[in-house]
């Protein structure tokens, strides 16, 4: 697993940025941005870009870039993705992350299948690590925004959740959707997901959508307040508007700011940790029906058979 190490990343000094409000939001005004791509790969033998890598905005540089190169979760990404969150946490130049993909129409699709299928104590561990990129992110003293090209299903949802605003364009290069799917998969949604998927957009959305397994268009999404605005005619556009965001999220004080965060969000994060025994327990146990597997190994055979085509 190739590692990338954002602490020893140099930053750039920032330019002066005015506000000017746009759509209901506001937003600093500043030169027209281009995102910096860097990959790291070229530091090793390996051309395959990182699975997770961070960078610094180029004009913005106490906004880091955390960019997801693989479409599907496995272990070894997880446990990459806490390490380099861990590191922006500690450097601190950083006071805001976009998340976002590099993938063609997907943002995540969520937990890799393979994962599902190696045993009961090989899984109870893997989703051990799932709950820690979760919480990471979710109890994180950073301003933290989602911009979510593509497909957002499963983790990919969870992901968007876990950030404080979710950004998403759905038409380009074809419309996409986000949402819980795990009851499509034969896997029941964990109660910590249940809760606050409802806190997000409400009980009676949940009712009606998570037992189904309902998977909702970009529009569908930003009407039950899953997302927060999706107005966008490209990545590009989104990811330009949601550094802008969130450097004007960065003016309010930076202690103030972080611990009201932080106990907005203590009472959910303190149910999710006390949790973790019973959540790993119960998605163990219902991996393991019959139905569960069966839907999971269709899904396997599936992907095996598009990936020949």
């Amino acid at each position: 697993m190739q590692r990338t190490r954002f602490a020893s990343l140099l930053s750039r000094t920032a330019g002066r940025q005015g506000m000017i409000h746009q759509q209901g939001w506001m937003t600093p005004m500043t030169r027209p941005i281009v995102l910096q791509q860097r990959s790291l790969a070229s530091l090793t033998n390996d051309q395959r870009p990182p699975a997770v890598r961070v960078t610094k905005h180029p004009e913005s540089p106490e906004v880091a870039i955390m960019t997801l190169s693989q479409s599907a979760f496995s272990h070894d990404t997880a446990r990459l993705m806490i390490e380099e969150w861990k590191a922006m946490e500690q450097d601190q130049s950083v006071r805001a992350v976009m998340l976002k993909s590099d993938l063609k129409s997907i943002f995540c699709a969520g937990i890799e299948f393979g994962e599902f299928m190696k045993g009961p104590e090989s899984f109870g561990n893997y989703w051990k690590t799932i709950r820690e990129v979760f919480d990471v992110i979710y109890s994180s003293r950073l301003n933290t925004a989602a911009a979510m090209h593509g497909h957002s299903l499963g983790l990919g949802c969870v992901l968007g959740m876990a950030c404080q605003d979710r950004f998403m364009v759905g038409n380009t290069p074809k419309p996409a959707t986000i949402g819980l799917n795990e009851v499509a998969v034969g896997v029941p949604v964990p109660h910590w997901l249940v809760e606050l998927f409802a806190h997000i957009t409400s009980r009676r959305h949940a009712e009606r959508l998570l037992p189904l397994g309902r998977i909702l268009s970009v529009q569908e999404a930003v009407q039950t307040g899953l997302v927060d605005k999706a107005d966008f005619s490209s990545q590009q556009e989104m990811e330009e508007f949601v550094v802008r965001y969130l450097v004007g999220r960065n003016k309010a004080p930076r202690i103030a700011q972080s611990e009201t965060m932080r106990v907005i969000r203590l009472n959910f994060l303190n149910f999710f940790r006390a949790s973790e025994e019973e959540d790993v327990a119960t998605i163990v146990k219902y991996i393991q029906e019959e139905e569960a597997q069966s839907v999971l190994k269709a899904q396997i055979a599936r992907l095996a058979e598009k990936s020949k085509r």
